[in-house]
C-alpha cells in the first residue's frame, strides 16, 4: 500500500473511532510498527492528528454532517454501550424519578431497568425505551407525546418540550451524537436538540451516556454546553489524553 493511501485510511479510521492505536493500524493496514509511526509523525506535522502514547487522536472536533440510522447506531460499540449502561444503572435507587431519552446507549440502561425490580418513575419520549421498561411492573411509566421522529421512534417538537417542562426529576440520562469542549453536547436534528435540552433542564442530576467515539465530534445543533452536565459516563476505550483534557476543564468523565 502506498504512503498516500495509508494516510487516507488512517484518517478515515480516526474519523470513525476518534482514537486509534498503533497496533490496530498495523493489523488493519498490514504495515510495520515503524512504518505506522512514521505515518503518524507526518500526519501530526500536517496538523491532521495528534499522537498519543501508543496511538493517535484527531486534533480538533470533527464535523458530523450525516446522522447514522437508528439500526446502524444500535449495532455499533455494543459491548461498550452495555458497560456504560451497567455503570449508569448503579446510580439508580428505589423511588428515583428519572428521564431517559431515545439514545441507543440509553436503551441499554432501559433494558437493565426492565429486567430489575427497582421502583422508579420513568419518563421517556422513546417508544422503544417504553417497551423494554414495561417489563418491570414496579415502574410508573410516563410517555411523552408529540411529533414522532420515525428513524428513532421518539417524540420531539413543541408538545414534547412543553410536557417535559412540567416535571422535576432526580436524574436525567441523555445521549448525544457529538461531545466537545467548544460546542458541548450536539446532535444533527434541531427538534431532538430542544427535547434533550428540556430533559436536562428539569433534572437535579444530569448524566450523559456516550461511548468514546462521540468525543471530539460536533453536529449541527447544540443540545447544551457542558456546564449543564454533571457527569459523562463513557467506556474504557476512551483515550487518556481526552480524559486529561476534560479533567483540566473540570468536567467529570467516568470510564467503565
Amino acid at each position: 500500500m502506498l504512503q498516500g493511501e495509508r494516510h487516507l485510511r488512517i484518517l478515515e479510521m480516526l474519523r470513525q473511532s476518534r482514537t486509534i492505536s498503533v497496533k490496530q493500524l498495523c493489523d488493519s493496514l498490514e504495515a510495520s510498527e515503524a512504518t505506522i509511526r512514521r505515518d503518524l509523525g507526518t500526519l501530526e506535522l500536517e496538523g491532521k492528528l495528534e499522537r498519543t502514547h501508543g496511538g493517535a487522536i484527531l486534533t480538533g472536533p470533527t464535523r458530523l454532517n450525516v446522522e447514522d440510522s437508528y439500526n446502524q447506531k444500535e449495532s455499533m460499540f455494543e459491548a461498550q454501550k452495555r458497560a456504560i449502561a451497567k455503570k449508569a444503572f448503579e446510580r439508580l435507587s428505589n423511588h428515583d424519578s428519572i428521564i431517559l431519552d431515545a439514545g441507543t446507549t440509553t436503551l441499554e440502561l432501559a433494558r437493565l431497568i426492565g429486567q430489575s425490580n427497582l421502583q422508579l418513575t420513568v419518563i421517556t419520549n422513546s417508544t422503544t425505551v417504553s417497551s423494554v421498561i414495561s417489563q418491570n411492573t414496579n415502574v410508573e411509566l410516563i410517555a411523552i407525546g408529540g411529533k414522532v421522529r420515525l428513524n428513532v421512534l421518539a417524540s420531539v417538537g413543541h408538545l414534547a418540550v412543553e410536557m417535559l417542562r412540567r416535571f422535576n426529576v432526580n436524574k436525567t440520562f441523555v445521549a448525544a451524537n457529538g461531545i466537545s469542549i467548544e460546542s458541548g453536547l450536539t446532535t444533527p436534528d434541531l427538534d431532538e436538540a430542544e427535547v434533550k435540552r428540556a430533559m436536562l433542564e428539569c433534572a437535579n442530576e444530569r448524566i450523559v451516556l456516550a461511548d468514546h467515539s462521540k468525543f471530539n465530534r460536533d453536529a449541527l445543533c447544540q443540545i447544551a454546553p457542558l456546564s449543564m452536565v454533571d457527569v459523562i459516563i463513557t467506556d474504557a476505550d476512551i483515550d487518556e489524553s481526552i480524559l486529561g483534557l476534560y479533567a483540566q476543564n473540570d468536567i467529570e468523565v467516568i470510564p467503565t
